[in-house]
């Protein structure tokens, strides 16, 4: 009954979004301005947010509800009858969501899919839905630009994923301002990492790989071994040679860092002092929420994909490349506009039919095959991206 229902109302389509942070009220903030979305519900486990973002963007299109996304039959509950779930939460919670959405036969995007991206595959597709992961700037337009680079080789020798979120200018201490979580800010500077070598996963030490990488628009930054290829670790298996991400930050922030990580402040062991256990890595993570939280700061998003191989016999290079600055207007940062935009485009296309594929769909796959659309839609929100190919003599 709910496909045809759905059907019927393709034109003016419901949507809920879970999660009342920066990323959701940007995705809420959006889809409320699209004349094609007659209803905008918002959750959160913190009944305050839905409250205050339903009276900050003063649409009647938006209501607000307190959810607890780890009761399923709730979730359910408040997913049936909409057209399109986007979830905007922490990843551990992704899991939930997602089960959720296969129970309540709705369809689902995702800013991050964690370690299971697959595992509800096949519950997805008997339930006729689409759960479009990872669909936020990176993972998201990268696995995108990555997707797009690589379609059009008829050989891939190498993918490089270079993005970085980071204040406009660098700021002392460490040259860097949290735009995001602080905690899986740290997280993702320690342990290891996936890329591919000679065709193989390999595994190398997080922030390794350290390199010198100059933007035009705002010149040199240093880029470093990060875990953001996601999907693409398995949709390009036996299709590229060489692949790796890296996150951008201005220069000197990886020494700072390195430092801080190799004495201890991000370890999960417990360390006595005064009598009481204490974890390094949650001092660190409290500390650094009080001193680098993005205040009155402007951010930017600097991303670059370079994708290499051979088209009909010739050495071919193609580089996609994206700017991104705080919006002075709305008063949206630009990790949140190239997050945000992005999960609120692609969740139209899927519930609108654009994008057909059924079952947990990573954004190389699905959105690639309505690259032009999306594409022009982030243009309209003033976000560019720039693609150029050379050929090698």
């Amino acid at each position: 009954m709910w496909k045809s229902e759905w059907a019927r109302r393709i034109d003016k389509l419901k949507v809920l979004v879970l999660g009342c942070g920066m990323m959701g009220s940007v995705i809420a903030m959006d889809m409320a301005e699209r004349d094609g979305v007659s209803d905008v519900v918002v959750a959160d486990f913190d009944k305050k947010k839905p409250e205050r973002l339903v009276a900050r963007l003063k649409s009647e299109k938006i209501s607000g509800h307190r959810i607890d996304v780890k009761d399923e039959q709730a979730t359910r509950k408040l997913m049936k009858g909409v057209d399109i779930a986007v979830c905007a939460l922490p990843v551990n919670l992704s899991v939930f969501v997602s089960k959720a959405a296969v129970g309540a036969g709705v369809h689902l995007v995702d800013l991050m899919s964690g370690d299971r991206p697959l595992e509800l595959d096949t519950p997805a597709r008997k339930a006729g839905i689409t759960i479009l992961v990872d669909c936020g700037v990176a993972p998201g337009i990268t696995n995108i630009l990555a997707g797009r680079g690589a379609n059009l080789m008829d050989e891939v020798d190498n993918i490089s994923i270079v993005c970085g979120g980071i204040p406009q200018k660098p700021i002392p201490p460490l040259g860097y301002k949290i735009v995001w979580s602080t905690e899986e800010l740290i997280n993702m500077y320690c342990g290891k990492v996936k890329i591919v070598r000679d065709g193989k996963i390999s595994e190398v030490d997080a922030m390794s790989g350290l390199e010198q990488i100059e933007f035009s628009e705002i010149g040199m930054l240093e880029a470093f071994y990060t875990d953001g290829l996601s999907t693409l670790l398995h949709t390009m298996k036996g299709r590229v040679k060489n692949m790796g991400e890296k996150t951008a930050r201005w220069p000197g922030h990886a020494q700072k860092i390195l430092a801080m990580r190799d004495t201890g402040f991000f370890d999960t062991e417990p360390v006595e002092i005064h009598g009481a256990n204490v974890i390094p890595r949650e001092v660190a993570v409290s500390v650094l929420e009080k001193t680098l939280r993005l205040g009155e700061e402007k951010d930017l998003t600097a991303l670059r994909v370079d994708v290499s191989g051979r088209k009909d016999g010739k050495e071919v290079e193609l580089s996609f490349s994206m700017m991104d600055f705080f919006d002075e207007t709305h008063g949206v940062t630009s990790m949140a506009r190239t997050t945000g935009y992005t999960a609120a485009i692609v969740a139209r296309m899927v519930a609108r039919g654009e994008i057909k594929e059924r079952g947990v769909i990573p954004p190389e796959i699905g959105v690639v095959k309505v690259y032009k659309k999306f594409t022009s839609e982030l243009q309209e929100r003033g976000i560019r991206i720039q693609e150029n190919s050379r050929i090698k003599e």
